[in-house]
């Protein structure tokens, strides 16, 4: 167990910690009669409860007016921690206004934790909650900003900055997230301002009209580790790499000579490669044509044979040819070029550019190829091998809600990993409450765990979406006969 002073350690550095290290287990907050415990999986904020009777997820429901007092006792428990499994098992409202308020229910929770002044915090590493008791946030990191945006005393603001000296930077591998937060204009062009590393004091010296919110993104951005304190042995790191690529390049220049300028203009297009897009590396437009595509690419091949290249550019050319590939094999795809489209014309991210966006076009692709693997392997009765690639999937793109569907089916053939089963359904619910099959499949699962109301729970979500389904009614009926 670890224990915290809130006023030593502000919650947001707290929540930080937890969230970065992917930590799974519970997070008991006191400060005076206040007494609240968070429930962690891998990171992820799942339940918050209290004994508190208006931090209830029946009390909230009445405050919201969309239950009656007499419709709250249904939901009634002894045990917090059960309140959004009888929740799901009431049978009021349909699964995706169940979602939906569970997700307001928490974000409220926990957003005013962020402004706590004092009081003790004490994690505790242990299994995450069953899947059945969460509440499943199509983002943790919004919630995390909601919080911290409520932020109104100075002095928690100023304690959740720490130490104003500390230099920030960028963490290229979080740069991801930073299009995933639903972050306003100026908050997402204050983040984007962070583009090298700089002392925080110095960082919110740059906007002195917008020092509150270039506080609260600070603290937002540290707190989700889109930007780190800077480690100088990293920068040295980084240095010494340069100079050995510019140690190659004069190595090159030296075995060419200066009239070869065509080799060199092929070893200078392969250091530029990672700050092009296809279309720019193809020399194309946006609306470009499949057949201006595929000729442009040919033309570049053509271009760029080795047998026309010395050896010493070898490594060059070889580069050119796998993003000429690459470029074509996208951009002839419609469905694949559609995607990239998208990831293309969203920002990038500081510092990151291009090449933040081709490793997130890449990680796409591999979990689309995952996907449709895992489900020949599947169909073949290869489960462990479809979830080591779904794993994947989810994991570059947690957005894809048939990835966790499938993920979840492939786990349920395992009893040891029914856990797992549901929580994946949990979550592919999570993106697409309206999907049937996933309400079934999560039926069918708690019907074979002897947890009969929950199961009729699922089917009768699923009848609501679509009343004429003849698996929800033959499984319904099965279980209402009893």
């Amino acid at each position: 167990m670890s224990l915290e002073r809130i006023e030593i350690t502000p919650f947001a550095v707290i929540a930080g910690e937890i969230l970065q290290q992917r930590r799974s287990g519970s997070l008991t907050i006191v400060q005076g009669r206040l007494r609240k415990t968070l429930y962690w999986s891998q990171g992820e904020l799942a339940l918050i409860t209290s004994a508190a009777p208006e931090d209830s997820l029946a009390d909230f429901l009445v405050r919201r007016g969309v239950v009656s007092p007499a419709q709250a006792l249904q939901l009634a428990t002894q045990n917090p921690s059960e309140a959004v499994s009888v929740f799901h098992e009431s049978g009021l409202f349909d699964m995706s206004k169940r979602q939906t308020f569970l997700r307001e229910w928490l974000t409220l929770q926990f957003a005013q934790l962020f402004s706590l002044e004092e009081g003790t915090a004490a994690f505790t590493d242990e299994q995450a909650i069953e899947p059945e008791k969460r509440v499943f946030l199509q983002s943790t990191a919004a919630v995390v900003l909601d919080g911290i945006r409520a932020i109104t005393n100075g002095m928690v603001l100023r304690r959740s900055l720490g130490d104003l000296t500390r230099t920030i930077e960028p963490d290229p591998r979080e740069q991801s997230l930073l299009d995933a937060i639903p972050l306003t204009d100026v908050e997402r062009r204050l983040a984007e301002a962070l583009s090298k590393p700089q002392t925080i004091e110095s960082f919110l010296k740059q906007f002195p009209n917008d020092s509150l919110q270039a506080a609260r993104v600070v603290i937002a951005m540290t707190t989700l580790g889109v930007f780190v304190v800077a480690d100088e042995s990293r920068a040295q790191t980084a240095a010494i790499a340069e100079e050995s690529d510019t140690q190659r390049d004069l190595e090159i220049l030296a075995a060419l000579g200066p009239d070869d300028q065509r080799s060199l203009r092929a070893v200078a297009l392969s250091r530029r490669l990672d700050s092009l897009d296809h279309y720019q590396l193809l020399d194309v437009p946006r609306a470009a044509t499949r057949g201006q595509i595929i000729a442009a690419a040919e033309d570049k091949k053509g271009r760029y044979s080795p047998a026309d290249y010395p050896a010493v550019v070898k490594g060059a050319i070889s580069a050119i040819s796998k993003r000429l590939d690459e470029a074509v094999s996208t951009l002839q795809n419609p469905a694949r070029r559609q995607t990239y489209d998208k990831l293309l014309n969203q920002a990038p991210a500081p510092g990151g550019g291009n090449e933040d966006m081709q490793r997130r076009a890449v990680r796409h692709s591999i979990a689309r190829q995952n996907v449709a693997h895992a489900k020949e392997l599947s169909a073949s009765g290869d489960y462990y091998g479809a979830i080591i690639l779904l794993k994947q999937a989810v994991a570059y793109k947690p957005d894809d809600a048939e990835a966790w569907h499938l993920l979840g089916a492939c786990q349920e053939r395992n009893p040891k990993w029914r856990r797992d089963s549901a929580e994946s359904f949990q979550r592919s619910l999570s993106l697409d409450p309206n999907s049937v099959n996933t309400l079934i499949s999560l039926g069918d699962l708690y019907r074979g765990e002897g947890l009969t109301a929950r199961a009729q729970s699922c089917y009768e979500d699923a009848l609501k979406i679509d009343p004429e389904h003849a698996e929800a009614m033959g499984r319904l009926a099965a279980i209402t006969k009893r």
